[in-house]
């Protein structure tokens, strides 16, 4: 277990800039709360309840932050130019993906966190206990992993390690109710937003009524493992079309 931990630790120091402190700053800390602080402000200012704003923006930092881990864990390998050499090193790469994303499941969750804390301290808005939101945080970021599984197998043959994470934190932003309620989509779309993580865990939010042992705490974790099942099947096909070729 401590080997694992220390080459999650090892490949997230050799391959992430961000371990500049300026660098995390912006994109771990300032960014998502910015975005929190726009869209819980507007929410107020149209009249919408600020509080379940807060909490999925929250949430959407933590998933932000895994989703793009997951997803430059891979594309780094391509970009410094030791992609060959770790897809030819004999290990898992499997099992070498989600060792890497543990690093980014602990940022996720301060990230979030912080998000949360600050933007309800700005707003005099606790719509939920800082328990039960680490406990919701916690919950997504797993659901999360899943989808950034599927991202970093695409990146295993995708050039531009940015084109896969960017659309699909669009469509989680749009489709996962973090920041809108998924009933004010048009309906044809409604019953996408159900595929997505964090759209369960935000119904519960939405409803005012999150309880542990909820059906829709036990739906994000059946989405979150449908997702990982996706991702797995797509390493597995990014890497045996690479051998083919």
């Amino acid at each position: 277990m401590w080997s694992f931990l220390q080459g999650a630790a090892l490949s997230y120091r050799g391959l992430f800039t961000w371990l500049n402190p300026w660098g995390y700053l912006s994109s771990r800390i300032v960014r998502p709360i910015g975005v929190a602080l726009t869209f819980t402000a507007a929410s107020a200012h149209y009249g919408a309840a600020v509080g379940p704003t807060l909490v999925g923006a929250g949430l959407l930092a933590g998933a932000h932050a895994v989703i793009y881990g997951m997803a430059l864990s891979v594309g780094n390998e391509r970009n410094y130019g030791t992609m060959q050499s770790w897809l030819a090193s004999p290990q898992n790469i499997l099992g070498a993906m989600c060792q890497r994303a543990l690093p980014h499941l602990l940022d996720g969750f301060i990230s979030g966190a912080l998000t949360f804390l600050v933007c309800g301290q700005l707003f005099h808005q606790w719509y939920l206990s800082i328990g039960m939101f680490a406990a919701l945080l916690a919950l997504t970021l797993l659901s999360s992993a899943g989808l950034g599984l599927v991202v970093g197998g695409l990146n295993l043959r995708v050039r531009d390690m940015f084109l896969w994470p960017n659309i699909v934190v669009l469509l989680l932003m749009l489709f996962s109710g973090v920041l809108m309620a998924s009933e004010r989509l048009p309906a044809v779309l409604r019953p996408v937003a159900a595929a997505f993580p964090l759209s369960h865990v935000m119904a519960a939010v939405r409803s005012g009524a999150v309880r542990f042992g909820d059906a829709a705490l036990a739906y994000e974790v059946g989405v979150g493992l449908c997702w990982f099942a996706l991702g797995v099947l797509t390493v597995q096909l990014m890497l045996r079309d690479r051998g083919e070729r």
